[in-house]
């Protein structure tokens, strides 16, 4: 009979090997039996894990969404700072991130696609994990600026930055054909972080 420690292993295999399948072909184009597959196992290994493919496929885009978030603590010891000293932080924390990982990986692939075509999942996920993220960041951009955190002006901001982000490295392809050694000229120095500062702050507009 297998332990514990087996039995947590074949869920990670059955989360890493759905990501991999959903990111590639979508929710409704994989079957259980892929999925199996793929992760080397039984069928009723992920009946026994998640009971549907729809269960599997909401704990696949948790594990997606976990991949990005500014976690509980880390939001703690932030706002211990000063607001602006908080967002640059932030700014050049998810730049670090988004330089080193890998943007192929299917983490970034499903979440890309659930933004084009969103699953039945993705309320409840947007809910959970993307509308409390937001609310932070205006939070914090609402410090600096000096406005509340459900100021429009300031949601504007926060909407545009997480644009900007995927523009600027989940597209990076498209600044590069489109303004070839814009991409190097804004790693230098930090002109990026230090520019999308600026501009978040300017959208969100002082008092």
């Amino acid at each position: 009979m297998g332990t514990q420690k087996d039995s947590e292993k074949t869920k990670a295999r059955l989360i890493e090997a759905a990501g991999q399948l959903f990111a590639e072909k979508g929710l409704k184009a994989v079957t259980v039996r892929d999925i199996a597959a793929e992760a080397g196992t039984q069928i009723s290994a992920l009946n026994y894990h998640f009971r549907s493919k729809d269960e599997l496929y909401k704990e696949v885009l948790v594990a997606a969404c976990m991949n990005d978030l500014i976690r509980e603590e880390e939001q703690t010891e932030l706002r211990k700072l000063k607001p602006a000293k908080a967002l640059r932080l932030v700014i050049d924390e998810v730049v670090k991130q988004l330089r080193t990982e890998d943007a192929d990986s299917w983490q970034n692939k499903l979440l890309a696609r659930e933004s084009r075509d969103p699953s039945p999942a993705f309320a409840e996920a947007s809910e959970v994990y993307y509308k409390p993220q937001t609310d932070f960041m205006a939070e914090l951009i609402g410090g600096v600026v000096g406005k509340p955190a459900d100021n429009m002006e300031v949601r504007l901001a926060v909407t545009s930055m997480w644009a900007i982000f995927d523009t600027f490295f989940e597209y990076k392809h498209l600044v590069e054909t489109t303004s070839p050694g814009l991409s190097d000229y804004l790693a230098e120095k930090d002109r990026f972080n230090t520019w999308l500062f600026e501009l978040v702050v300017h959208m969100a507009g002082k008092k």
